[in-house]
């Protein structure tokens, strides 16, 4: 218990340290752009107003609840995986394979589980082992008093001894034990101590507090890309109502109006910051140019470049901005087709990402004992952390194969 107090201690400790970095880290308060106020601007560009404290408060959050989430895992793995080896036990010694019930359970005895000297009992006794038989039952009704079944089989192994006063005498207890009831949480007693597994937890604790930190850098590049994506898809839509708009009369900056009234976001959003900052007396064009860096894509490129052009030399320009519509329509339609053509390349790339999991899955079912090391060691867990890298870059590069850009 003492352990555990001090460790428990120093994590807070730990943790303590840690907020005060990250709220250094966060604020930068010497006048540096500090990682909330970069996200801060990153969600307003995309119309998402969130403060700069509550993005700190998050991001803080985030970090201890991942470090707590790494460092609790692996006894939820092992807790897992010893129920496995138990159950796989129970059925040897139901089907007397007392020699691979022992291998299975002499690990766990650690546990302190009545379930477990049950059945290490149940193993020696038929293999005749009556010491240590003795033992592990002896010790299972010390975990658990009234666990009838233990006073059971410590009873058939006094007969077997021919010790027939303690034999009456665990009849007894067994019978006495019947009024009470066992669950099935007492019975296993799987919970291990904070100080199992410590390595494995820090380090998982330090890996899973590192992925929640970066966490909202990786969720703005998600939003900008369904952002931009959403973008793309109601350009051309914008576009041709910029051509109606002049063919109805009205000029290039009160047509972008009616886009901005009638239009969707984010294309409505993005068009009115070009018209604000024409109205704060930026040219058209450069307004324009800020917006292809805002929303970087082939469709807004050609977009900006071609009004530019048209901005500069004149020339009918109800009928350019429908070609223009014309031309996005085309590209993606196009797009569409070789989406479809590659299909079949991008399924098989994720199959063969998806294989090892498969196959690792079959592997822990069919030599779970083996296997197992995979998830319950710090060497496992580094190599389920290699594994996850050299799968990430291996799907990219099979996906970047079958990607054509046009």
């Amino acid at each position: 218990m003492d352990t555990i107090l001090i460790l428990l201690m120093v994590f807070v400790l730990l943790w303590a340290a840690a907020y005060l970095v990250l709220r250094t880290r966060l604020t930068s308060a010497d006048g540096s752009v500090g990682y909330a106020q970069k996200i801060e601007a990153a969600l307003a560009d995309m119309f998402i107003n969130v403060s700069a404290g509550q993005i700190t408060r998050a991001i803080i959050i985030l970090t201890v609840g991942g470090a707590l989430l790494g460092f609790f895992i692996p006894g939820g793995v092992s807790k897992i995986d010893n129920l496995l080896s138990i159950q796989r036990a129970l059925k040897d010694n139901r089907q007397e394979n007392y020699a691979e019930a022992i291998l299975r359970l002499e690990p766990l005895k650690s546990l302190e589980s009545p379930l477990v000297q049950n059945e290490l009992g149940v193993a020696y006794f038929g293999l005749n082992n009556f010491t240590r038989s003795e033992k592990a039952f002896l010790e299972a009704v010390r975990l658990l008093p009234y666990y009838g079944k233990a006073h059971q089989n410590l009873a058939a192994l006094y007969m077997a001894m021919d010790k027939f006063s303690e034999a009456s005498f665990s009849e007894v207890r067994a019978r006495e034990s019947e009024s009470f009831i066992v669950t099935d949480d007492k019975l296993y007693n799987l919970s291990g101590g904070l100080t199992d597994q410590l390595g494995t937890r820090l380090f998982l604790a330090v890996l899973f507090a590192l992925g929640a930190y970066l966490f909202p850098r990786a969720s703005i590049a998600w939003l900008r890309m369904r952002r931009r994506k959403k973008f793309d898809e109601q350009l051309a839509d914008g576009l041709a109502m910029i051509a109606n708009g002049l063919r109805a009369g009205l000029s290039l900056v009160q047509s972008i109006e009616m886009v901005v009234m009638e239009a969707a976001p984010p294309l409505s959003e993005e068009f009115e910051i070009v018209l604000n900052e024409h109205r704060l007396g930026s040219s058209l064009g450069d307004a324009l140019l800020h917006l292809a860096e805002r929303i970087p894509g082939n469709d807004t490129k050609i977009m900006v470049n071609a009004t530019l052009i048209l901005l500069e030399s004149g020339g009918n320009l109800p009928e350019r901005f429908d070609n223009l519509a014309t031309t996005i329509q085309e590209r993606k339609r196009i797009q569409q087709k070789i989406k479809t053509m590659t299909a079949e390349g991008e399924t098989q790339a994720w199959i063969l990402a998806a294989l090892p999991i498969f196959l690792g899955l079959i592997l822990n079912f069919l030599n779970h004992d083996v296997f197992s090391l995979m998830y319950t060691t710090p060497l496992g867990w580094m190599l389920i952390i290699l594994i996850f890298l050299m799968e990430s870059v291996g799907l990219f590069l099979m996906l970047k194969m079958v990607k054509v850009e046009i």
